[in-house]
């Protein structure tokens, strides 16, 4: 006779305690709690806030992509000259830019994240970090970050996918994130009596 193995018991996925109602504006996902909460939550926020940590707590350099055509990005005097001095803390962060003169990057390549065509408006917000931070380097860093993660995160307006809705969705329930990297809240959330007091039901 054949051993064989001990049958296994496999457990169903457990339900999670909130359903994803839908998303309005294509910016707000609608979500009802098993507490009898609604909860509007900010799409680009809350992955904003995502991209912001796993950047920050990244150990590799990101992944990079070569622009076929390289980008020229005109800045001002102060904004050149703080992203020429920290040409190195760029290439970091996954951009390669070399003097073009006249107050002129030229950019030849970009993190993978970063649309093209949002690379030459994420360039300008970088050189201005750069250059407000110059007093605070760690700041500065934080500032970057903050840009990179908007930059990369998914906008408001766009089309994003279920399965996309609800990872954000278990991100914000679980509390692990409640914030953006820029302080404003990435949920609201409504108690079934704040509702039923608008429609004048108590």
């Amino acid at each position: 006779t054949l051993d064989l193995p001990e049958q296994q018991t496999i457990e169903p996925p457990k339900e999670a305690p909130w359903r994803i109602a839908g998303e309005v504006l294509h910016t707000y996902i609608v979500c009802e709690s098993e507490d009898g909460c609604v909860w509007l939550i900010d799409k680009h926020a809350a992955h904003e806030r995502l991209r912001f940590n796993a950047l920050k707590e990244r150990q590799e350099p990101p992944m990079s992509q070569l622009l076929l055509q390289p980008l020229t990005v005109d800045l001002e005097a102060d904004d050149y000259a703080a992203a020429l001095s920290q040409l190195p803390l760029l290439e970091e962060f996954g951009f390669a830019c070399e003097d073009f003169g006249a107050g002129t990057l030229l950019v030849r390549q970009i993190p993978s994240d970063i649309r093209p065509e949002d690379a030459a408006a994420t360039v300008e917000e970088l050189a201005e970090d750069l250059r407000l931070g110059r007093a605070d380097p760690h700041g500065a860093r934080d500032r970057l970050l903050q840009t990179m993660a908007c930059k990369s995160a998914i906008k408001a307006g766009m089309h994003t996918s279920p399965a996309e809705l609800r990872a954000l969705v278990e991100r914000v329930q679980s509390g692990e994130i409640q914030y953006c990297p820029h302080g404003r809240p990435v949920a609201v959330k409504l108690s079934r009596y704040e509702i039923e007091k608008m429609f004048k039901r108590v």
